[in-house]
């Protein structure tokens, strides 16, 4: 049971290529567009207190899971999942919880993509000083147009998907790990930038409050769903991205150290974040539970009142932009990987999994606009106020993810066998590794499963 399943699968070529790649999958808008306003619009610190307890016991357990299965597996989540079950004398079926993860990726492009769309929209709008003399009204009107304007949407989605799967249908030494190796330290050096500018020119002491000093009266139920929610969305688990890159993690690294290092970087980027964005809101009397468009409304405003406010904007959702470009490569990759092995040529398994996530991202585009009265499920008590586009993005969060997560860990932790986690990790049968055990096969599970009853019941 301890055979280790081999296959000629590209590697990349040390593990900082893989902690640079599996980084910028976790450090997309999950952490700068998604982090922020849902802190904003569940009271700050006390939802950041659940959501970093959440990374803990549950969203890093599992993102060490997907490393092992996918490394061990080498091959794209179907395939190292049915491998490795027919191994262990289970069935080939596995390989369904592995398809669906190309589904949900793809589900999760169709919305992601358009609101990177925004932000090369905004991008443009800064470079042309439309942020100059902008104020509230003027800045809820740009995004209304925006949104209105079908055109503009798929034009700005397009060209986001493109610039994406040209670096999948590169390869993975070639594009994925060339562009994450560029992409994710300018991340951390533009961030790091904005946090200085909000230091100096925004309410650093208000924000710092605001996401450090809980006030426990915030812990409702919904918040704490909302906080674990967003703690498997920020890094990438339960769709199989990880996993992917776990495929293409050299042999002689470890997954303990590897993965160590990517939490405590996707953690520190959705902390500054907040620390960058927060202390504008709060300088220029803001609402900070802004909701979905707290980035793309508040902010241009504070850009238009600052000095060099055009630039800073620029550079703002520049940053954004290789944000969401790191993060797309990890959501296309396992698709293309998929079609790939099937005799598919990589570019047209590439330019197949952009087609369908642009199909599928109709539905978000028209939410805004022609069909933004449209309540598909209406019929059921409490879905009566939801387009497609909340469907998708709450149906993720809540649903999509947390089943995923939960089929991830009973593989790792009840399917595979003990000796064969134990020799992909490289270490020997002591805490470190049974508190790992512990968690997979007793805390996680539990946890994803309240999750999911409460927010299906």
């Amino acid at each position: 049971m301890g055979h280790k399943t081999s296959s000629p699968i590209e590697k990349f070529s040390s593990r900082l290529a893989f902690v640079m790649a599996a980084v910028g999958a976790a450090v997309g808008l999950g952490n700068v567009w998604k982090f922020p306003y849902m802190a904003g619009e569940n009271g700050g610190a006390a939802f950041v207190m659940v959501y970093l307890l959440g990374l803990v016991v549950i969203s890093a357990p599992i993102f060490v899971a997907e490393v092992v299965i996918g490394r061990r597996g080498a091959a794209s989540p179907p395939e190292a999942l049915s491998k490795q079950a027919v191994e262990h004398g289970r069935s080939r079926h596995w390989r369904i919880p592995g398809l669906f993860g190309l589904v949900a990726a793809l589900l999760v492009m169709s919305f992601y993509s358009v609101v990177a769309g925004w932000t090369l929209d905004y991008m443009v709008s800064g470079a042309s000083g439309q942020f100059t003399n902008l104020d509230a009204a003027g800045a809820e009107s740009q995004f209304a147009t925006l949104q209105a304007s079908v055109p503009r949407l798929l034009f700005w989605q397009g060209g986001f998907i493109l610039m994406s799967l040209a670096i999948v249908a590169l390869g993975v030494r070639a594009g994925i790990e060339r562009a994450v190796t560029i992409m994710t330290p300018a991340l951390g050096l533009l961030l790091i930038a904005l946090v200085v500018y909000a230091l100096i020119e925004g309410a650093m002491a208000e924000a710092v409050t605001y996401l450090f000093a809980p006030d426990f009266s915030k812990l409702t139920p919904k918040m704490v769903m909302a906080a674990l929610g967003q703690a498997f969305f920020t890094l990438s688990v339960g769709i199989g991205g990880v996993m992917m890159f776990g495929a293409y993690l050299p042999n002689n690294t470890s997954i303990f150290q590897a993965s160590l290092l990517v939490i405590a970087a996707d953690t520190a980027v959705a902390l500054l974040a907040g620390l960058a964005i927060f202390p504008i809101v709060f300088a220029n009397g803001l609402d900070p539970s802004g909701g979905p468009g707290l980035l793309f409304v508040t902010l241009p405003i504070a850009f238009a009142g600052m000095p060099f406010g055009g630039l800073l904007g620029t550079l703002f959702f520049f940053f954004l932009l290789l944000a969401a470009l790191t993060s797309a490569i990890s959501l296309y990759e396992p698709t293309a990987a998929w079609f790939s092995e099937r005799g598919m040529g990589r570019m047209t398994g590439t330019l197949v999994a952009g087609i369908a996530s642009w199909l599928l991202g109709l539905l978000t585009v028209f939410s805004f606009n022609i069909w933004a009265d449209f309540h598909p499920l209406a019929f059921i008590p409490g879905f009566e106020d939801k387009t497609f586009f909340t469907l998708i993005t709450t149906g993720i969060d809540t649903l999509v993810l947390p089943i995923g997560a939960l089929l991830i860990a009973w593989f790792a932790g009840r399917v595979l066998s003990r000796q064969a986690v134990l020799d992909e990790l490289g270490v020997k049968d002591g805490p470190l590794f049974k508190l790992w055990l512990f968690a997979i096969r007793r805390v996680t599970p539990v946890v994803v499963l309240a999750l999911l009853v409460v927010n299906l019941v």
